[in-house]
């Protein structure tokens, strides 16, 4: 299975810088400052893999394999480790650079570092988005209440048009960094949703429970991908 972890959810931007040929090599930008850098480890650890619904969390490993085998296309039921602790992680280009001026890249896309909470860094995109709608079916509203972070994470009142993306990381704050992946399926009694793009990185949105009703049903499996430390560069070459 090619986990596509962070590409779905960090979309690569790219740019067009035009020079004058007036201009001399002292006048071009200069590559970013690499400080440190960071590809993941050989394996996954499991974290959770659990059922949500109004009245309580289902761990019973019987339960949850039957909704897979029920609720999910074979695509989405190969992407559930029931059972598992740790995984292999096939070879993956993702990547962790930190950069100067409190800034990252991520798979190519430079990031702003905006904060810290709950032993996780919060790094966001410099360019905006447009808000998504929601309200569309109570399988897109459901969705939208599983992951902490969302379009809507900073904006109480629901009216923003464009956010900022951003992405936790999970840190120890020494210098340990974990990519927090996560999985999850919604059933309500319309309908039943899931993405092909996942697993997506997010953590679970502690209030999820107190969030569903009758009928509501979450299927979530939360996984920690470790991040290795690498020797130092000298620029990005973006």
């Amino acid at each position: 299975m090619k986990f596509r972890i962070l590409l779905p959810l960090l979309a690569l931007t790219t740019g067009v810088v035009l020079f004058s040929c007036s201009k001399n090599d002292s006048d071009a930008p200069k590559e970013d400052q690499i400080v440190d850098s960071y590809v993941p480890g050989t394996t996954m650890d499991i974290k959770e893999i659990s059922i949500y619904t109004k009245d309580g969390v289902i761990t019973d490993k019987n339960i949850i394999q039957s909704y897979i085998d029920r609720k999910l296309n074979s695509d989405m039921k190969a992407r559930f480790y029931v059972g598992v602790s740790s995984v292999a992680v096939p070879q993956d280009n993702t990547s962790l650079l930190f950069l100067d001026n409190n800034r990252v890249n991520v798979n190519g896309t430079n990031m702003e570092i905006t904060g810290y909470k709950d032993s996780m860094m919060l790094v966001s995109e410099y360019v905006a988005s447009q808000t998504p709608k929601y309200g569309i079916s109570s399988c897109s509203d459901l969705f939208a209440k599983v992951p902490a972070y969302t379009p809507l994470s900073g904006c109480p009142d629901s009216s923003c048009a464009t956010y900022r993306e951003t992405t936790p990381i999970i840190t120890d704050g020494n210098k340990s960094y974990f990519i927090p992946l996560l999985t999850y399926a919604v059933t309500t009694n319309e309908c039943t949703f899931y993405s092909a793009n996942w697993p997506v990185v997010n953590v679970l949105n502690k209030d999820l429970q107190s969030k569903l009703t009758v009928g509501d049903t979450v299927l979530v499996q939360y996984a920690k991908l470790p991040l290795v430390h690498k020797t130092k560069g000298t620029g990005t070459g973006n």
